[in-house]
């Protein structure tokens, strides 16, 4: 019973409190901002009371080729000189409002200003308002220098979970997607990082209510870069999924660009994670290829160690059955769009593209087809650019062999060519490692 009370008393307060924010004069903001627009060059414009509130609310606020109040660190001045004339507390719920939003704004010396006006207001309050009470209770968190920090570092320490973030503000939950809490999360991540495993689940759906691309470009990147350890393995299919649900297919780079203001740390951590995320899914297409178009373990294996210790990017072309079949493993469905390209012919083999440094490298499912390599802005190279009508246009027989050999020796080499699977006194394997480690500089 007394459990029951309890809920009861804290659903009534979250009512009372959540009044504190309401705000219903939306529609008001178009008019008191142009108001205060055309105030500045007006002398004698008065506002009344509720024009002030709204106006605290109207900072982000901007149409056509007007620009948001906000922006402009002169017209912020004089909104906070206007609010200041005929101060009332109520009004700090709107300019926090607006501090949160912008707190990793372009314009730092708006931010600076609004910061400074709000932590006096605070200090000053004297009321028994309950949101009030707690802003100014947890004035430390609003600190641009490192407030959004120490709020992240503070809840993994109570051990609570990070949804609990806006009520240990004391801010309303619909505040969980402003930009102030994107490095709350990161931290909170940061602190429980040991604990990812059981994690991961929780900080997606962390990720989907906060809805910012930044903080998923942050955390993800983060996350992939440390499930890339063996250790974490089997975290990775989980990664990858809500990697490509929140950013999107690394193969397409504008997908995976840094955001604005980012730090130079933070544009490293996303061209990283983009890389290793390609290489997951080259490494699964390899197993899915080699497993489904052709059942040959030792080149699949090879060609998973070329790709654990190399960037790598790939394509697969083929007819539309190969497609179908591979469309029927759950690993690779969602990726297969993007990198399978279908050619015109219904001649059942398949063609394994892989970029690696400044080569392509042809891999063929049919056994009798030879490994190709081709200087990538070399003249030999196949053309890409149409729907091919086989993967035999993607052969030269032409060109020369890679490397011949004799017995144990290796008599000559070049630069582009093709290789066979054949083995000798040495095996195919070590041929091709001679040719990536001493020719195209690839590592084995």
């Amino acid at each position: 019973m007394n459990e029951h009370r309890i809920d009861k008393l804290q659903k009534i307060t979250e009512d009372v409190g959540a009044n504190s924010f309401s705000f219903s004069g939306n529609n008001l903001i178009p008019q008191v901002f142009r108001k205060f627009k055309k105030s500045i060059n007006t002398i004698d414009t008065s506002f009344e009371r509720r024009e002030l509130r709204t106006l605290t609310y109207s900072l982000n606020y901007s149409e056509q080729n007007l620009s948001s109040i906000f922006s402009n660190e002169n017209e912020l001045k004089y909104a906070l000189t206007l609010l200041e004339s005929n101060w009332r507390d109520s009004f700090l719920v709107g300019l926090i409002d607006c501090f949160l939003k912008n707190w990793e704004t372009k314009y730092p010396k708006s931010l600076e200003q609004l910061e400074h006006f709000t932590s006096q207001k605070l200090d000053n309050y004297s009321g028994n308002r309950s949101t009030l009470i707690s802003f100014k209770n947890n004035k430390r968190y609003f600190n641009t220098k490192n407030g959004d920090l120490i709020l992240g570092d503070t809840i993994a320490k109570l051990n609570k979970p990070i949804q609990e973030a806006t009520k240990i503000l004391g801010v309303p939950e619909s505040w969980f997607d402003y930009a102030y809490f994107s490095k709350v999360i990161v931290t909170y991540y940061e602190r429980n990082k040991n604990k990812i495993s059981t994690e991961i689940d929780n900080l997606n759906e962390v990720l989907l209510k906060h809805n910012s691309s930044i903080t998923s470009k942050r955390l993800i990147s983060k996350i992939i870069i440390q499930a890339n350890k063996p250790e974490f393995s089997s975290l990775q299919d989980s990664v990858k999924k809500t990697a490509f649900t929140q950013i999107g297919d690394p193969s397409n780079v504008s997908n995976w660009t840094a955001f604005d203001n980012a730090t130079e740390v933070e544009r490293r951590e996303i061209i990283e994670a983009r890389n290793i995320l390609d290489e997951w899914i080259a490494k699964q297409f390899i197993d899915t290829f080699f497993r489904v178009c052709l059942n040959d373990e030792r080149r699949k294996k090879f060609w998973l160690k070329i790709a654990s210790k190399n960037r790598v990017s790939f394509k697969v072309y083929g007819q539309n059955r190969t497609k179908r079949i591979l469309q029927q493993n759950d690993r690779i469905t969602e990726y297969l769009d993007a990198r399978f390209n279908t050619v015109y012919s219904t001649k059942d083999v398949s063609a394994f593209i892989l970029y690696i440094g400044e080569y392509m490298l042809i891999e063929f499912s049919d056994a009798g087809y030879a490994f190709y390599a081709y200087k990538i802005n070399g003249t030999s190279k196949p053309n890409l650019d149409y729907k091919l009508n086989s993967v035999d246009e993607l052969r030269d027989g032409n060109m020369p062999m890679l490397v011949y050999r004799s017995g144990y020796s290796i008599n000559n080499t070049n630069r582009e060519g093709r290789l066979t699977h054949n083995d000798g006194d040495l095996s195919w394997e070590q041929v091709f490692e001679y040719w990536f480690k001493n020719i195209a500089g690839i590592n084995v």
